[in-house]
């Protein structure tokens, strides 16, 4: 690619230095929720009647709605709401209303002969709340590379969003790009695609030289603000990888993506 193209783009180099439910609401719950932000699915839950159970969310709870068929007690204290079912309970949906205005919908089936449960929810606002605060002192190139650093060695934090793949990927001759999962940040516009690298066995091929800037192809990006490639985090060289037959590396782009 030419330079004046590559002007356009920023490409982080990383060295090994650098490493060290459907809802189906009633007339009242659909007036309540005027305004809400609704979770998107519906979580079945089994509960035994008579138990008293925990409903913990990452922000305070404001309130649950439930059908009367469940007879259910709730107790709130902050973050946590103490749940229990009536003896005759019967199966229906409560929506758990957080203080920031998430719902979250709970298909509460009564099963007797459980044990006590602790139901945990994540409340997207709170997440990305909580995102937009530790990426706040960053500027997004070196967001980009601690992103980077924590997928190549598998401590991507737990309020990440992270989707498996498995996605051929056609675009630069004589290569085999498969995606292997995408990392995305709840409240922070950076997405993380990675790959896997090999020669395509169609190419006949022993070996292949290939860099960051081999990778600047519509099909893989469009607006990349961080690439890098390696097997392990040994294998940094100028940031070129020899490729050989029947060998893969794994390749990082990170893009903008307004959430």
């Amino acid at each position: 690619m030419a330079h004046k193209q590559l002007s356009n783009f920023l490409v982080v180099l990383l060295f090994a230095s650098l490493f060290p439910v459907p809802v189906q609401a009633s007339d009242q719950i659909g007036n309540q929720t005027s305004g809400y932000r609704l979770t998107d699915q519906m979580t079945p839950v089994k509960l035994a009647p008579g138990a008293i159970n925990r409903i913990h969310c990452s922000e305070p709870i404001q309130n649950i709605n439930a059908p009367y068929g469940l007879h259910m007690e709730v107790e709130y204290q902050g973050n946590d709401a103490f749940v229990t079912l009536g003896r005759n309970a019967k199966q229906g949906v409560i929506y758990v209303v957080t203080k920031s205005g998430d719902v979250f919908s709970l298909e509460i089936i009564p099963k007797n002969g459980l044990k006590a449960r602790v139901i945990r929810l994540e409340s997207p606002t709170h997440k990305a709340r909580e995102n937009q605060l530790k990426f706040a002192g960053l500027d997004k190139e070196t967001a980009a590379v601690d992103l980077i650093r924590n997928a190549f060695v598998d401590t991507i934090p737990e309020n990440f969003n992270v989707i498996s793949k498995d996605q051929k990927i056609d675009g630069i001759e004589h290569l085999r790009i498969r995606l292997r999962r995408i990392v995305a940040i709840d409240g922070v516009p950076l997405r993380l695609n990675e790959y896997l690298v090999s020669i395509a066995p169609s190419a006949d091929m022993k070996e292949m030289m290939v860099d960051e800037t081999s990778f600047l192809v519509p099909k893989l990006t469009r607006n990349p603000t961080a690439i890098c490639l390696g097997r392990d985090l040994a294998h940094f060289t100028g940031g070129k990888v020899l490729l050989r037959a029947g060998k893969y590396v794994r390749l990082f782009i990170v893009e903008h993506s307004p959430n």
